[in-house]
């Protein structure tokens, strides 16, 4: 409801712009750029692989999730941290959503020594293959987690409103269908978060040589100094921390046993699929 609520205010003070905003996400546009989305469910480790790879000396990330791609007014609000007067002149410039986000990505990697852009907003995963199509160019990184490991941290997330296990059920088999449907595409890689904690020189290694870059030592040296603001918040403070798989399988502590049955019954067949035990 709440988020209803909210698409409704975008509109709200600039109902002319309903039109143009179904026409913007209806793209005629083909983008030949190269740049890189990391995508998943809630709390699946995305925020912690895009600052793996913000590390590298040739990449970088917004540090901002867009949403460009929500049902959301477009133009009533700046993306990518950049300023009213660079969206301003990016929305007259552009044709649709796809041309908005190339032209967007060229201006950051203009302004940041020429470093390929990450973009992070993990429900993109949910328009994973419209991304795919549009974006022939680019790398998809889809980090998929136990679901019910990704409930249990989500549970002190304040902004992931899947407050039962069943209505994260819903929405994580969603999200991990939506990224199946795309598995076969060679840009586009699925990564564990499982294996990625455990392992994470193979890991990521393996990642780098998909995404076409040597792996850097700084990539393992996220101290606090080279991680955003959002570790200092408690939803986000293991950024600042060491790699540990120590919350892999927390769901068999942190989770009722009706629970699970509720999460399996839902979406067991895709825990399967990813190699997770039911029980």
């Amino acid at each position: 409801m709440k988020s209803l609520q909210v698409i409704i205010g975008s509109y709200a003070k600039a109902p002319h712009q309903i039109l143009r905003n179904i026409r913007w996400h209806r793209p005629r546009s083909v983008s030949d750029h190269r740049m890189i989305f990391v995508v998943g469910s809630p709390r699946s480790g995305t925020t912690l692989m895009e600052r793996m790879l913000h590390a590298h000396s040739r990449l970088f990330s917004a540090q901002k999730e867009t949403g460009l791609l929500s049902p959301r007014n477009i133009f009533s609000r700046n993306h990518f941290g950049l300023s009213t007067e660079d969206n301003r002149k990016l929305f007259a410039e552009s044709s649709d959503v796809v041309d908005f986000l190339a032209r967007a990505a060229k201006l950051m990697e203009s302004r940041n020594d020429g470093r390929v852009l990450i973009e992070k907003t993990p429900q993109h995963v949910l328009r994973i293959r419209f991304l795919v199509k549009h974006f022939p160019n680019a790398r998809f990184v889809h980090v998929v987690r136990d679901g019910r490991d990704a409930y249990c941290s989500s549970k002190k997330h304040p902004h992931v409103r899947l407050n039962t296990p069943s209505a994260y059920a819903r929405y994580w088999k969603r999200c991990v269908e939506a990224a199946r449907s795309v598995e076969e595409s060679p840009i586009v890689r699925t990564i564990r978060y499982e294996d990625f904690t455990t392992d994470p020189e193979k890991h990521l290694g393996s990642l780098m040589d998909f995404l076409g870059y040597e792996l850097e030592p700084a990539q393992f040296e996220l101290t606090q100094e080279k991680v955003d603001a959002r570790s200092a918040h408690e939803q986000h403070q293991r950024l600042a921390q060491p790699i540990t798989n120590s919350t892999v399988g927390r769901w068999r502590t942190e989770l009722a046993d009706q629970d699970n049955q509720a999460f399996v019954a839902i979406a067991g067949d895709q825990l399967k699929a990813f190699g997770y035990e039911l029980d």
